[in-house]
């Protein structure tokens, strides 16, 4: 799977997504989008190029999110420090992936203890 994790998230995420088999890189590292790209560039160049969002910012995303059926998967992380949010995400991505599996366009929300708290699909 392809992760695209927004500026907002530590580094640590993109290591903890390939060191579980998938493709990650932060928005900030692609040539189109880098350092401040909006967030509706972010949002369009993930459904464009198949990319799962990853973020904290969960309100401009899934508001974003709201106005198309045709929008990349979303997950969105509870805000945590560094090492612990690495720990959240490496903890519920293999759940999640099991959901963008079925359902490509799913938005799934982590709770601090990397479970699925919820998941949209529309």
């Amino acid at each position: 799977m392809y992760l695209l994790i927004d500026e907002c998230c530590r580094k640590s995420l993109v290591a903890a997504a390939r060191s579980a088999g998938h493709v990650a890189q932060r928005s900030v590292e692609v040539a189109k989008l880098g350092r401040g790209a909006p967030d509706t560039d972010i949002f369009a160049f993930a459904w464009a190029n198949g990319a799962v969002i990853v973020t904290i910012n969960q309100g401009d995303f899934l508001k974003l999110a709201r106005r198309t059926f045709e929008r990349p998967g979303i997950i969105v992380l509870p805000s945590a420090r560094g090492s612990v949010l690495a720990r959240v995400f490496a903890t519920a991505l293999p759940g999640a992936v099991v959901v963008f599996e079925t359902h490509p366009n799913a938005i799934v929300q982590i709770d601090a203890a990397g479970r699925i708290a919820d998941i949209a699909i529309e």
